[in-house]
C-alpha cells in the first residue's frame, strides 16, 4: 500500500506531465489550422500538413457538435493516452518485462537501451534524435499492443498526434521521479487515473448545478478504492463462493465475516465457469484483487496446468470489466496486463512465453456519428438477416452508451435475439419426433456470433485504414466496442463488484433511469445495484462500495422493500461514514448482497451482519475491522453482530 508522500508523488509527476503534454498538443493542433475558436481554411494551411490535418477533423468531429468544446476533450484525451502509454512502458520496464524505452541512462549516452540499440542498427539516426526517439517508441508501442490493444491500438484517434521531442523529454524527465519502488506497485496507475483530473474535479464542484454533463461524470466520481476494502469485497464474495462449493479448500480468507446465510449455490461451481464483472471499473482495482484469490483457486482445482499458464486463463475467462471513460480502461487493461505478465515471470519455464487471447475491459466511450457510414457497415451482413438484425440492434442500443454506460438493460432483448439465430439447413435430431424423421434447426452460440460479428467489424477497419479513412476506421472502432459492450451486458455473473459513481446522473442517463429504474432512479449508485443484481447469477454474490444514504433515505425505499427484500438479500454492511476515499467527502457504506436462487427464504428471517465503523478516521477503520475479526474467532465465531434488515 503506497504511503500518503508516495500518492503525493505521483499526483505532482502526474500533474506536472498533463500540463505539458495540454499546452503542446493545443500549439500543434493551431499548426493544423484548429485553433481555440475556430477551423482556419485548408488554403491557410501548408500542404504537407493536410493528410493529417483531415484525420484530425475526423477525430474532433467524433468528440460532439460543439467545436470548442470537442477540441478541449481531444486535446486532453490525447495528453492522457500518451501520458498512460508512457507510463505503462516505464513500469513494464522496471518490472523486467521490455526494453527500456522510457528512461535513460548516462552509459547508453544519455539516450534509453533502446534507443542505443537502435542507434547500432542505423547509424543516419544520430543526426535525427527526433527520428530515434520516436522510432524507439512505435517500436515498444507494437510490442505492447499485442497485449494492450486498447491503449497501444495504432488507429487510435488520441494517437494521431505525436508531442514535439522538447515535450517528450520533459516528460520523461519528470516520469524519472517516480521510484522503482512506487512503479512496482500496480496501484499506482489507479491513483495515476484519479490525480490526472484533480484540478478538474475540484472546478466541476464548485460550478455544478444540478445534473453534470457526461465529460463531467468520470472527474468527479475517479476514486481509488483503499485496498483492504476491495480485499473484504473479494473474500466476503468470490472466496465465499468457493469456500461453500469446496468445504475441502485450503482457500485462507482473512477477511471474511462469518454469517449464518441459508442461501446456497444450487451446484458445484469450477474456477474455470466463475465470471467476474466490475461494471464501473475505474483503474480495475477489484479486478485486479479477484486475480489473486483467483490464482489459488486454479492452483487448488487444477494442479495439473502449469503456474505460468494460470495468469493468461485468468484474464480470458474469469475478469470482465466496463467502464464509461475510455481513459479507465486504458488503465485498467494496462493494470491486468502487468499483474498477469509479472505473475508468469514468477512461475515460467525455460522455453515459456507468454501468450495472451484477450482482456475483457470494454469501453463504453461510442460516439456513432455517420448514417452513410453505417448503412455501409451494415450491407455486409445482407447475407443473413437475423445476424443483421442483432448488428442493427447493438449499434441502435449503444447510441447513448458513452452517457448511459453499464446501465443499458439489453440482457433480455439480445437473449432472444442470439437465441433466434439459427443455423442454416437442418440440425439436431429431435428425439421426442425421432420416428417421424423430424429435425430441428439448431441455435448458433452466442459466442459464434460475436466473433463472426467482430471479425467483419475489423475487415472492415483494416480496409479502411489501408486508405486512412478515419472517420470509416472510428466508426468500426465504435462498433467493436457496442458489440463487446452488448456481449458482456448480455450474460451472468458469479460475483458483481464495484464502486460506482453516485450523485446525479446527465440527463439523457437520468432519463433513461427513469424509464428503465423507475424503483432507484434518484441517485447514481443505486440505479447500479439494481443494474448489478440483474446481471448476478442466482446463488451469486453483489459486492459495492458506495454512498451509505440507500440504508434510510425515503427516496431509496424502493430499493430496501423491493430489491433487497426479494431480490437480492444483504449479508455483511459495513457502515464506513467519512474518511474513506481520498479527496471524496461522501460518507460510504461497503457491502455484500446475496442474489436469491431459494424462493422460499423469507428476508425476514435472513440475517445481516452489521459492523459499525463511523467513528474512526482513515486507516483506523481497518485497524478496527481487523480487531473485530480477530475477536469473532476468538469467540468461536458465534457472536457475529446479526440483526435483521431495517427498511
Amino acid at each position: 500500500m503506497l504511503s500518503t508522500s508516495q500518492r503525493r508523488l505521483i499526483e505532482n509527476v502526474v500533474l506536472r506531465c498533463r500540463k505539458v503534454l495540454e499546452e503542446d498538443f493545443d500549439r500543434l493542433l493551431r499548426i493544423y489550422g484548429f485553433t481555440s475558436e475556430k477551423v482556419i481554411e485548408e488554403d491557410k494551411v501548408s500542404q504537407d500538413k493536410l493528410d493529417i490535418r483531415k484525420e484530425i477533423e475526423a477525430a474532433i468531429e467524433r468528440e460532439g457538435k460543439d467545436y470548442k468544446i470537442a477540441r478541449r476533450r481531444y486535446i486532453k484525451y490525447c495528453a492522457f493516452t500518451f501520458l498512460n502509454r508512457i507510463l505503462a512502458l516505464r513500469m513494464a520496464e522496471v518490472h523486467g518485462l521490455i526494453d527500456e524505452t522510457v528512461i535513460i541512462r548516462a552509459e547508453y549516452g544519455d539516450r534509453s537501451k533502446r534507443e542505443r540499440d537502435l542507434l547500432d542498427k542505423n547509424s543516419e539516426l544520430v543526426s535525427n534524435p527526433e527520428g530515434l526517439a520516436f522510432k524507439a517508441l512505435e517500436e515498444a508501442y507494437k510490442e505492447m499492443e499485442n497485449y494492450i490493444p486498447y491503449l497501444f491500438d495504432t488507429n487510435d484517434p488520441y494517437s494521431i498526434l505525436r508531442p514535439s521531442l522538447t515535450a517528450y523529454r520533459n516528460v520523461r524527465k519528470i516520469i524519472a521521479e517516480l521510484p522503482d519502488d512506487i512503479l512496482k506497485e500496480f496501484e499506482t496507475v489507479g491513483w495515476a487515473y484519479q490525480y490526472f483530473n484533480n484540478e478538474e474535479r475540484k472546478e466541476i464542484r464548485k460550478k455544478m448545478r444540478g445534473s453534470p454533463s457526461p465529460d463531467d461524470v468520470p472527474p468527479i466520481n475517479q476514486f481509488y478504492t483503499v485496498g483492504w476494502i476491495v480485499k473484504f469485497i473479494v473474500h466476503n464474495t468470490i472466496g465465499k463462493l468457493w469456500l461453500e462449493t469446496h468445504p475441502e479448500s485450503g482457500l485462507e480468507l482473512n477477511y471474511l465475516v462469518p454469517t449464518r446465510s441459508r442461501l446456497k449455490m444450487p451446484e458445484k461451481i469450477k474456477v474455470e465457469h466463475i465470471k467476474v464483472l466490475d461494471p464501473a471499473c475505474g483503474s480495475g482495482h477489484f479486478l485486479l484483487g479477484a486475480f489473486d484469490l483467483l490464482f489459488k483457486m486454479w492452483m487448488e482445482e487444477h494442479p495439473e496446468i502449469p503456474p505460468w499458464q494460470i495468469p493468461s486463463l485468468i484474464l480470458e475467462r474469469n475478469l470482465y470489466g466496463v467502464d464509461i471513460d475510455l481513459r479507465a480502461a486504458q488503465i485498467a487493461a494496462m493494470a491486468l496486463y502487468l499483474k498477469a505478465r509479472t505473475s508468469f515471470e514468477m512461475f515460467k519455464e525455460e522455453g515459456t512465453e507468454f501468450e495472451l487471447k484477450r482482456i475483457n475491459i470494454i469501453s463504453a466511450d461510442i460516439h456513432f456519428v455517420d448514417g452513410e457510414r453505417r448503412a455501409k457497415f451494415l450491407s455486409q451482413f445482407g447475407y443473413e438477416r437475423n445476424l443483421r438484425r442483432i448488428v442493427e440492434e447493438t449499434l441502435r442500443a449503444c447510441e447513448n452508451a458513452f452517457e448511459i454506460g453499464s446501465l443499458l438493460r439489453i440482457r433480455q432483448p439480445f437473449e432472444r435475439l442470439f437465441e433466434s439465430r439459427k443455423k442454416d439447413g437442418w440440425g439436431k435430431v429431435n428425439l421426442v419426433q425421432s420416428q417421424l424423421t423430424k429435425f430441428i434447426p439448431e441455435a448458433i452460440p452466442k459466442e459464434y456470433t460475436v466473433e463472426e460479428i467482430v471479425k467483419k467489424i475489423r475487415e472492415f477497419v483494416r480496409e479502411a485504414a489501408q486508405s486512412r479513412d478515419m472517420g470509416t476506421i472510428f466508426f468500426g472502432l465504435d462498433a467493436e466496442r457496442a458489440i463487446s459492450l452488448v456481449d458482456v451486458l448480455s450474460d451472468y455473473y458469479d460475483a458483481v463488484l464495484m464502486n460506482p459513481p453516485y450523485g446525479a446522473t446527465p440527463p439523457k442517463c437520468k432519463e433513461y433511469a427513469r424509464k428503465y429504474y423507475p424503483r432507484t432512479h434518484s441517485d447514481y449508485y443505486t440505479t447500479f445495484i439494481e443494474q448489478a443484481v440483474d446481471l448476478c447469477k442466482p446463488g451469486g454474490y453483489v459486492g459495492a462500495l458506495t454512498g451509505r444514504t440507500f440504508m434510510f433515505l425515503k427516496s431509496h425505499q424502493k430499493l430496501r422493500e423491493e430489491v433487497l427484500r426479494y431480490d437480492a438479500l444483504p449479508e455483511v454492511v459495513l457502515d464506513l461514514g467519512f474518511n474513506v476515499l481520498d479527496d471524496a467527502t461522501a460518507r460510504y457504506a461497503a457491502f455484500t448482497l446475496r442474489r436469491k436462487c431459494d424462493e422460499d427464504i423469507n428476508w425476514e428471517e435472513h440475517p445481516v451482519t452489521f459492523l459499525r465503523l463511523t467513528d474512526y478516521a482513515w486507516d483506523e477503520k481497518r485497524v478496527k475491522f481487523e480487531e473485530i475479526l480477530e475477536e469473532l474467532e476468538g469467540y468461536g465465531r458465534r457472536n457475529t453482530y446479526l440483526t435483521g434488515w431495517k427498511t
